[in-house]
């Protein structure tokens, strides 16, 4: 029900706070959409965007910005044709971006449409991106973050914090995490690097590659599993876990100086690592598992 409120008091707002520009030529150019707040230290923002292209920035303290685009070309008949919606709403250091697909276009002919979010953030922030069909980039950042998706890969580099990543159809991939890190996909190949604290990867059909570099801990237990694929796992040394490896159809290939505490036959591993600690658990219905050290 908030949410809903959110966007309802949006729309109201929205005519006010939002602009939109339009190019003209031989042929209409890409509507723009730009706006600009200041914040504090760490803004709470959320955009949520149906088929666009979302690509978060890092800028400077204090400011958020936004700048979408939006452009339509079509060859032939087109029926039923919108204009998409944007809507800002800024309310203390939390911001709301909206960006809604036009609806119910028929083409006889061909169409290309572009619709890109970018939105420019300070260092420090609590970040929400959700997109229905659309791929979702983000560039290094610390804080909280939460990226969902319908059908798009999300890729992200340098975060630091807590992030929590969900898609249904698209591939996954996050390097020089620092931080726990969640993420889930339906379907399509996840790969993710970085300091862990924490880690929770799983996909339905994909393989799933993971280097824990120097420093990771398990602070809670970690979890990799995929339905149908492979699963790499490299760690440092001196990490301290019990491993619980487990593949259906595949073998265990390990590359680790593991005690042996209870079994270890061709498709099951369990045993100690550095004296053993939290639960480290792998799984696979149908691949291989390989344990090698990342350092």
């Amino acid at each position: 029900m908030r949410h809903t409120l959110i966007l309802a008091l949006g729309l109201v707002l929205g005519a006010a706070s939002a602009h939109a520009s339009s190019r003209t030529g031989s042929s209409a150019g890409p509507k723009l959409w730009d706006q600009v707040w200041d914040v504090s230290a760490q803004p709470d923002v959320h955009v949520v965007a149906d088929d666009a292209h979302v690509r978060i920035h890092a800028g400077p303290a204090g400011r958020v910005s936004a700048h979408i685009s939006y452009e339509l070309k079509r060859w032939g008949l087109v029926i039923g044709a919108s204009e998409p919606t944007v809507v800002f709403e800024h309310k203390g250091d939390q911001i709301w971006i909206t960006a809604r697909t036009p609806r119910g276009i028929g083409v006889v002919g061909g169409i290309y449409e572009n619709f890109t979010v970018d939105v420019t953030l300070p260092q420090a922030v609590t970040l929400s991106v959700r997109s229905g069909d659309g791929a979702v980039d983000c560039e290094p950042l610390q804080g909280r973050f939460t990226f969902v998706t319908g059908d798009g890969p999300v890729r992200a580099h340098g975060l630091k914090g807590d992030c929590d990543v969900s898609t249904g159809d698209g591939r996954v991939i996050l390097d020089d995490i620092d931080g726990r890190l969640r993420a889930r996909t339906g379907d399509g190949h996840m790969t993710a690097s970085g300091r862990f604290d924490a880690l929770d990867l799983s996909t339905g059909d994909g393989r799933v590659d993971a280097t824990a570099r120097t420093g990771s801990k398990l602070a809670a237990g970690w979890s990799l599993e995929t339905g149908d694929g492979s699963v790499t796992l490299r760690v440092p040394h001196d990490i301290a876990a019990l491993l619980d490896a487990r593949t259906k159809d595949g073998h265990i290939n390990v590359q680790l100086p593991i005690m042996a505490q209870g079994r270890f036959r061709g498709h099951e591993l369990v045993g100690e690592l550095n004296g053993g600690g939290a639960p480290l658990r792998i799984r696979t219905s149908d691949g291989s598992i390989t344990l090698a050290l990342s350092d």
